[in-house]
């Protein structure tokens, strides 16, 4: 009995050891592929690769550029080359990596790809090079994160798991706006940027190269627009700029090409054109001189409508542009127009009248719709922002639609095509306290209430990298962990999409993103303030929350800067009295990373019913109709979500305190950003009133503040009088109208931007 026992122990001995020893097998969810793939069958095994095998290829030539691509990664990070072969079908040995065009399903369209991994090796089919080319970069991201690296990596076993995949796109426009005028970009980081979008499955660099700040492109009819149009003098006195030659345009341009991008250029007209102005004054309405502009935001001075020269020299610069960029479609930009200047200007009211055209919206109507027959002669489509709805579309034009999804939605009603990258998803220039990770995730093209017969117009979408306060070495941090998002947007079907799951790759995918030397940024606000109010306490229980792992948060609520010595955060913050609360986030030796602000305000109106005579703008609503009295203060950053903001329109505010109450103040918080057409208001006036119909004035003010001032500021603006008791309360705050003449912007509406009421 006793041999017995002993032979039994050997016995599971030996089966746990064999089972200890296993690898374990990959699962769909531990493979981290970003975007995600349509469809995944994972089988046991894995497949080694090894010097003695081969890459070969079967179809054109012309795909032997996609397995050097994989061969220079291997070169670079293991220190060998597969060789490479163009074979025929019976000739197709086993322990082969296999790029095969045919053999595809139609369904898979020139994008979709069909990837098997087994014993007998790697093998991916597609319709076109294309699909080849997408497998790959799915391939990659089933290697060890090693393969990413740009040096010779010792002891890695180059494995792949076992693995079927069918996939293809949603979309067919997946693109990246990237803005080379407010910030000159090098040669060699759009090419960096190329490479990351491919490898992400994107397919469109939408390459902004014109506007106020600085002209980027060479235009060989016209050397006078980069000779002067290219820089700017800077308010210390430096002079800033640069432009791409049209040889390195080309280079550039064949890079994308070589990894199944398009390049779409942005030449903007009417507006957003003062460095062009600069160099050829004589295209503006009044003559000029200008400089070319050295502050962000929008200028009043643009092409003039009603000089024919205008339309010569932009088609002369557009027919080099038709030479250097071979794809089927360029952008004209068209937003953000002012017509101050042609409102004022006897050519263009010349114009109007003999083309009879009703308004100056009609004018830039003809104006973007001559400019579109001209390019399409030349054989390319038209895109432009959405504005180019206004007045009359362009015949054949695509929108891109980026104030809201409205754009889109009427544009494929009309049956023309549209792009979808709203400021609310897709403007990764606005900080990660504003759009963090999810935000971007929950995205949805398709706007809602567009019906299945037009959803088709429906080409894609775009992340947009605008560089007003973005130079080239802080791109990474603005686009990156969010290009993963937005790539997984447009390429995966949204029944697939679940943030949890792709939060878990991200994870994963960091590794790699290291290896390619990505800085990226945060997913979310590096500390999240989160406020519960408790009426009956008049207090908040306040949470911190961390936007990474790893972090430690400390804080102060005396207003001073937090440090690492300051309190740690550990447990539900209790606030019943007004407090200004900071708060950082720090990781060891990596030191404190931004400092959160978040001031509370205890007072009478807390919690109140608001009632508006004019709605705000749904793009800055504060979070809560109740925003201007919840007690959470705004910042200088307009984007926070505690703002309300009305353009064009007066703050007209009652409160209803639901009972009689005394109060002898009331104080309304402003903030002013001249450049973004935000301005104080003119004037505040504070009624009262027993029953909500009836109003009496208390008191009102004239703010006297400098509307020039180029900075972003908040005001407080307290207005006192006697002791009163009443239920309802008053607050009307005049806003300028429309920006005075003086601004850049002169004529257009301008914005108020309004947070909290304190009433004490």
């Amino acid at each position: 009995m006793r041999h017995y026992f002993k032979a039994l122990l050997i016995i599971c001995l030996a089966v746990i050891t064999l089972s200890c020893s296993e690898k374990p097998v990959k699962t769909e969810s531990n493979i981290s592929i970003i975007p995600k793939p349509a469809s995944i069958q994972i089988q046991p095994g894995e497949f080694e690769i090894s010097t003695a095998m081969k890459i070969l290829y079967q179809g054109s030539d012309d795909i032997v550029d996609i397995p050097a691509f994989l061969n220079q990664k291997f070169q670079t990070a293991a220190g060998f080359q597969l060789k490479v072969e163009a074979v025929e079908n019976n000739e197709i040995p086993e322990n082969s990596i296999v790029l095969e065009l045919g053999s595809c399903p139609d369904s898979l369209g020139m994008e979709g790809y069909l990837l098997k991994v087994d014993k007998t090796g790697i093998r991916i089919n597609a319709i076109a090079a294309s699909g080849l080319f997408y497998g790959l970069q799915t391939l990659r991201q089933m290697l060890p994160a090693e393969i990413e690296s740009p040096a010779l990596v010792e002891n890695v076993n180059w494995t792949v798991p076992f693995v079927e995949i069918t996939d293809k796109p949603r979309f067919g426009w997946r693109g990246m706006l990237l803005d080379c005028c407010r910030h000159f970009m090098e040669k060699d980081f759009v090419l960096r940027y190329i490479d990351l979008l491919a490898y992400h499955k994107m397919n469109r660099l939408h390459w902004h190269l014109t506007e106020d700040q600085g002209w980027r492109i060479e235009i060989k009819q016209f050397p006078t627009l980069t000779e002067i149009g290219a820089w700017r003098t800077e308010e210390d006195g430096s002079r800033y700029g640069g432009f791409y030659t049209q040889d390195e345009i080309r280079e550039v341009v064949a890079y994308a090409k070589s990894r199944f991008i398009e390049v779409v250029p942005e030449i903007e007209l009417p507006g957003h054109s003062l460095a062009a102005l600069a160099a050829f004054p004589e295209l503006s309405c009044t003559g000029g001189p200008f400089e070319v502009g050295n502050q962000w935001g929008v200028f009043k001075d643009i092409y003039c409508a009603g000089n024919d020269k205008s339309f010569e020299f932009l088609e002369k610069v557009y027919d080099e542009i038709f030479d250097l960029f071979p794809f089927e479609y360029v952008h004209i930009g068209g937003d953000e127009a002012p017509k101050y200047r042609w409102e004022n200007c006897d050519k263009c009211q010349k114009r109007i009248k003999d083309e009879g055209l009703k308004n100056e919206h009609e004018l830039q109507s003809y104006f973007i719709t001559r400019m579109e027959k001209y390019i399409n002669a030349n054989g390319r489509k038209l895109i432009g922002w959405d504005e180019i709805l206004e007045g009359g579309l362009a015949p054949s034009a695509t929108v891109q639609s980026w104030r809201g999804f409205e754009g889109a939605k009427e544009a494929a009603e009309q049956g023309h095509d549209a792009i979808v990258s709203p400021t609310s998803h897709a403007y990764f220039d606005y900080s990660i306290e504003t759009t963090d990770l999810k935000q971007v995730y929950s995205f949805e093209p398709v706007p809602t209430g567009l019906d299945k017969e037009h959803q088709k117009h429906i080409i894609g979408g775009e992340c947009n990298m605008w560089t007003e306060r973005a130079p080239q070495e802080e791109i990474d941090d603005r686009m990156f962990p969010r290009l993963l998002a937005m790539s997984e947007v447009l390429w995966t079907d949204k029944g697939q999409r679940d943030y949890s799951d792709f939060h878990a790759r991200v994870q994963d995918h960091y590794n790699r993103l290291d290896f390619l030397g990505v800085k990226y940024g945060f997913e979310s606000m590096a500390v999240s303030v989160i406020s519960e109010y408790d009426p009956a306490s008049r207090s908040y229980t306040v949470q911190l929350i961390s936007g990474q792992k790893g972090f430690d948060l400390f804080y102060t609520l005396d207003g001073s800067e937090p440090t690492i010595h300051s309190t740690k955060y550990e447990a539900p913050i209790n606030i019943d009295k007004s407090t200004e609360l900071n708060a950082i986030a720090a990781k060891g030796e990596d030191g404190p990373i931004k400092t959160i602000n978040q001031k509370f305000t205890i007072h009478k109106a807390m919690g109140k019913k608001v009632e508006l005579e004019f709605p705000f703008s749904p793009n800055y609503d504060g979070s809560s109709p109740n925003a201007l009295v919840d007690g959470l203060c705004g910042t200088e950053n307009f984007r926070d979500g505690k703002w309300q903001g009305f353009q064009g329109n007066d703050l007209v505010a009652v409160i209803d305190l639901g009972e009689p109450a005394e109060f002898s103040k009331v104080t309304l918080s402003c903030l002013q950003s001249m450049p973004s057409w935000i301005l104080m208001p003119t004037e505040i006036t504070v009624l009262s009133s027993a029953d909500g119909v009836e109003f009496t004035e208390l008191a009102s003010l004239a703010p006297n503040v400098d509307q020039k001032r180029s900075d972003k500021f908040i005001m407080e603006f307290p207005i006192e009088f006697l002791k009163t008791s009443s239920r309802f309360i008053k607050v009307i705050a005049k806003n300028v109208g429309t920006n005075p003449d003086w601004h850049d912007a002169a004529g257009s509406a301008s914005w108020l931007f309004a947070d909290e009421i304190v009433v004490e």
